[in-house]
């Protein structure tokens, strides 16, 4: 792929952008309002693992399709396409991936899902975010002009969970031009948006949010996660074992007062919210499981917000991939009314 001339093309104008800083778009922002679908489920383990080291998720378009019908509004796809960035100086994507990738797409958008398509775990960024600056534009540079046609129904999320070494300002300047070289080529299309520290609540009094339209403003919530992460290694928390969650009415009230510091900053910026990560997984007590997903549901609902559970089929999943059956009790948590 070093010889690709598209990417070669598209990568050249992405190097203009290093030598600017922030790049400002010039355009009104909109008033605040909801999104036109609420109800999403990241497809995790799957197209985010790292390459040619699969997880415990393989990615069938026939998922698309079991969550259509069981009444999911779209999908989160996180995808890790650093590592299928080529090298310097032109970082062309693996196009036998990127077809892969565009199968998936095509089919989902087919059946009228929303698709919400995340850069996630770009993990060398957040250790050294210059060295890999140029390779975050430039599979920007290519993935805008690969999708500008596609639907308005496909929505990018520029990166899931900046963090360590990938904050404040820096982040600030890194989302910037970003979002400047997705207008490029898709000017109107949705971006979603978060904030340093791994989309954290936290992180939003050092968000500053682009100069442009059809903005998203997501974050992650998987609070208290000595719950929600109990006896996962991977989070810190794998000693810990039968941790509750009661849904008691100071549990509730917690919920309560952190959705609405993102409810409050997104309207003094007058953006919409998806709240693009929350999920408990299954080392919890199922019964607790459904009470903390349908709390936290039920918040982000009440307050306008959109939502995308984590995840489809793996450790936080509600459906058993092996079994071709949902778990129809947690599933309730997210859709019954």
């Amino acid at each position: 792929m070093k010889n690709n001339v598209f990417a070669k093309s598209i990568v050249q104008k992405a190097l203009l952008c290093f030598a600017l800083p922030a790049i400002a778009l010039i355009c009104a922002a909109p008033a605040e309002a909801g999104l036109p679908f609420t109800k999403l489920v990241n497809i995790g383990n799957a197209l985010e693992a790292p390459r040619d080291k699969p997880w415990d998720v393989a990615l069938q378009n026939e998922y698309f399709s079991i969550i259509k019908k069981a009444g999911f509004e779209g999908i989160r796809l996180p995808v890790r396409f650093s590592d299928y960035a080529g090298d310097a100086p032109y970082y062309a994507l693996d196009e036998a991936f990127m077809q892969k990738v565009d199968g998936h797409i095509k089919y989902a958008l087919g059946l009228d899902l929303y698709v919400v398509l995340d850069l996630h775990h770009f993990d060398e960024i957040m250790r050294r975010p210059q060295k890999h600056h140029r390779r975050f534009l430039s599979v920007w540079w290519q993935l805008a002009a690969r999708y500008k046609d596609y639907p308005d129904k496909l929505i990018f999320e520029v990166l899931n969970e900046p963090h360590e070494n990938l904050g404040g300002q820096l982040w600030n300047t890194y989302l910037a031009q970003a979002v400047s070289i997705i207008r490029e080529t898709n000017p109107d299309r949705f971006i979603v948006i978060g904030a340093d520290t791994c989309n954290a609540i936290e992180g939003l009094e050092r968000l500053a949010i682009p100069q442009t339209h059809n903005l998203i403003l997501t974050f992650h919530y998987y609070t208290p996660m000595d719950f929600t992460h109990q006896g996962l290694d991977f989070s810190g928390f794998g000693d810990m074992k039968n941790v509750k969650w009661q849904g008691a009415k100071e549990e509730i009230e917690q919920i309560k007062k952190d959705f609405l510091l993102v409810k409050n900053f997104s309207r003094k910026n007058n953006l919409p919210v998806l709240l693009g990560e929350f999920g408990a997984n299954e080392n919890a007590r199922k019964k607790m499981r459904y009470k903390w997903m349908f709390a936290v549901r039920r918040q982000a609902e009440e307050l306008g917000f959109s939502w995308a559970y984590w995840e489809f089929a793996s450790q936080f999943g509600i459906y058993d991939a092996k079994k071709y059956k949902w778990d129809n009790y947690l599933k309730d948590a997210l859709l019954k009314s």
